[in-house]
C-alpha cells in the first residue's frame, strides 16, 4: 500500500507536468482512474483555486486583517467566482446588506452557483434563517465585530497549531476548513518579500482531514499505532528515499535557483485524503465528484 501511495503522488504529479509543462494532448497517463477522474494538484500551491486566493487576497496591498478575513470568506465560499463578483472585503467599511444582495444576485440572476462543490460547508442554522445565504453574511458580519479580537488571538499564537485552533474555535469553521485557512496564511508572498502572512511554516504542523485519516490508515500494518501527525512527519522527511527505493522519478517542482521544491507537511496531508479517494474508486466502493470530459482519455493519444 505504501508503493502504491508513492506511485499515486508521482504519478499525478506526472499528469501535471505533462499537461501544463510539456502541453501534450490526454490522455497524460496509462492509468484508467487517474484518466477519467479529477484529483487535486499534489502540489496544492498549483489548484487554480490556491492560486487565486494567492494571487487576489494574499498579495493584495492590505492590512493583514484584511487578508485573513477574506481568506475565512473565501475558504468558506470556496467560490473564487463568487469572491471576484463580491469584491475584496474591506473590514474598515464592511457592509453585509451589499454583499447580501451580490451573493444574491449570483445566485438568482446570473443564475450561478454562490458556494462550492468541492467540499460541504455548513447551513449556518442557527444564525437564524433559512436562506443559506443570508446566514453566511450574518456569520461574517459576526466576525466582523468581533476581528479585533480574533485578530489580536491570532498575533498572541507561538505556533500555527495554535492559529489552527483559534479559527477552529469559532462558529462555522470546522476541522477541515480552520486547515484550509493556516495553510493559505502560510505561502511565501512577493509582497512580504518571500515570508508568509504568518511567521509559520506549512512543515511545522497539520491537521490530517477526515479523507487523509483513512489515508493513514490504509498504509499502516494492521496493529500498528502511530499519531497521525507522526505517519505526515515520516512521509515528509523521507519523500526522496521512497521515491528512489520504488523506482519512481517525481517531477519536483524548483525554484528560482533551480533546487527541486519538496512536498511540503501541508501537500502530504492533501495527497492523503486524495489517495483515499483513489483506492475508494479503485476498489468500488466510492465514486469521484470530479471527471474530466470523455475527449480527454482517447487511449490512441497515450504519450
Amino acid at each position: 500500500m505504501l508503493r502504491l501511495f508513492w506511485y499515486f503522488v508521482c504519478e499525478r504529479q506526472s499528469v501535471w507536468y505533462k499537461r501544463f509543462c510539456c502541453k501534450l494532448d490526454p490522455p497524460w497517463t496509462k492509468d484508467i482512474i487517474l484518466q477519467k477522474e479529477r484529483f487535486t494538484n499534489v502540489y496544492r500551491e498549483l489548484d487554480p483555486g490556491t492560486i487565486y486566493a494567492i494571487n487576489n487576497i494574499l498579495e493584495v496591498d492590505a492590512p493583514k486583517q484584511d487578508k485573513i478575513f477574506n481568506t475565512m470568506f473565501y475558504r468558506l465560499v470556496g467560490s473564487s467566482n463568487t469572491h471576484k463578483e463580491v469584491g475584496f472585503q474591506k473590514l474598515s467599511y464592511f457592509n453585509p446588506e451589499h454583499l447580501e444582495a451580490k451573493m444574491k444576485y449570483i445566485r438568482d440572476v446570473e443564475k450561478k452557483s454562490v458556494f462550492t462543490a468541492a467540499y460541504m460547508v455548513s447551513g449556518y442554522s442557527k444564525m437564524g434563517s433559512k436562506d443559506k445565504v443570508e446566514n453566511v453574511v450574518r456569520l461574517f458580519t459576526k466576525l466582523r465585530n468581533s476581528f479585533d479580537s480574533i485578530y489580536s488571538d491570532i498575533q498572541g499564537c507561538k505556533n500555527s497549531e495554535e492559529v489552527y485552533n483559534v479559527i477552529r474555535g469559532l462558529y462555522g469553521f470546522g476541522n477541515f476548513l480552520s486547515y484550509q485557512i493556516l495553510v493559505d496564511l502560510l505561502y511565501p508572498l512577493r509582497i512580504c518579500k518571500g515570508k508568509s502572512l504568518l511567521p509559520y511554516s506549512h512543515d511545522d504542523w497539520a491537521s490530517a482531514g477526515p479523507g487523509a485519516k483513512i489515508g493513514i490508515e490504509l498504509l499502516l500494518k494492521k496493529g500498528l499505532k502511530f499519531s497521525n501527525l507522526d505517519v505526515m512527519m515520516w512521509l515528509r522527511k523521507n519523500q526522496c528515499e521512497e521515491f528512489l527505493r520504488f523506482g519512481l522519478n517525481f517531477n519536483y517542482l524548483t525554484d528560482d535557483k533551480g533546487d527541486k521544491i519538496e512536498l511540503s507537511l501541508a501537500n502530504i496531508q492533501n495527497c492523503l485524503c486524495e489517495f483515499h479517494k483513489y483506492i475508494k474508486i479503485r476498489d468500488g466502493t466510492g465514486r469521484g465528484r470530479r471527471k474530466f470530459t470523455s475527449g480527454f482519455f482517447n487511449v490512441n493519444k497515450i504519450s
